[in-house]
């Protein structure tokens, strides 16, 4: 499985493409997968999945950090 680093970059690269003005569609296309998203040729669809994923992800990142703030 992918580090939460590395799948927060890809996110992160899958949403600068989406928000072209022209995305490369074999570049969402192959992060989609990369990520384990499915894709859909709705841009408003694929963009709100992408965030539901980055949300998970910074929210699991978040409460692991306050998991180990807390262990003395």
């Amino acid at each position: 499985m992918a580090s939460v680093s590395t799948k927060q970059e890809n996110l992160e690269k899958l949403v600068e493409e989406l928000l072209r003005a022209q995305p490369n569609e074999q570049m969402v296309k192959k992060l989609s997968l990369k990520l384990g998203i499915s894709y859909s040729a709705d841009p408003l669809i694929l963009m709100n999945t992408v965030l539901q994923s980055m949300n998970n992800v910074y929210l699991t990142e978040q409460r692991r950090k306050n998991l180990e703030s807390q262990v003395p």
